[in-house]
């Protein structure tokens, strides 16, 4: 489980890092993930500061709660959960600067899911290393409907998306989890980068 919960711990700071948009708008989404070959779908749902990332083959999930200044995974299989605290490096943002952005260029514009969205290349500092990605940003929307690193290995990309305030219990615990003292990886608990 330990493993399961590192790689999609990471999946989950990077999804999350991409709402430097969606903070400021409420909606419901598709989420296809793809990493190397293997593609997965999952849902995403912003409501104001709280952010719910769920992953379609897996039982665990990740809920961003910024009104309490924490984040939960949840492994749904065996009703646990992980808590770790929302620092600077995972906050949400309302502003169009990345956390950390060093750069922007627009590259150009495009359509995708038949949003008209700006192409951008952005560099972002985390730690002593620069990781740039590309960036596509809807227009009308000012939401990321897609982002890809460099040289096509991963990308995250939101179809289907619905404007408007999910409810408020998507963003709560389920009844009856306990907390997992013991499967806490540091990529959650802020060690070992």
């Amino acid at each position: 489980m330990k493993r399961c919960l590192v790689v999609s711990g990471i999946i989950f700071l990077f999804t999350i890092g991409m709402f430097a948009y969606a903070s400021a708008m409420d909606l419901t989404a598709d989420m296809i993930t793809k990493e190397g070959k293997i593609t997965s779908k999952g849902k995403i749902y912003v409501n104001g500061n709280k952010i719910r990332a769920e992953k379609g083959n897996t039982p665990i999930y990740n809920i961003v709660r910024g009104d309490k200044g924490i984040f939960w995974q949840i492994n749904a299989a065996e009703n646990t959960y992980v808590q770790g605290k929302v620092t600077p490096s995972l906050n949400l943002w309302t502003t169009e600067k990345t956390p950390g952005e060093v750069s922007r260029k627009e590259l150009g514009s495009e359509k995708i899911d038949g949003y008209a969205v700006k192409k951008y290349q952005v560099s972002v500092k985390q730690g002593n290393s620069t990781n740039t990605y590309y960036q596509w940003v809807a227009t009308d929307i000012r939401f990321p409907v897609k982002v890809a690193n460099m040289n096509g290995k991963w990308s995250v990309e939101y179809k289907n998306i619905k404007k408007g305030a999910p409810a408020d219990s998507v963003f709560n615990l389920p009844q009856g989890a306990a907390l997992d003292t013991m499967s806490a990886p540091d990529v959650l608990t802020g060690g070992g980068h």
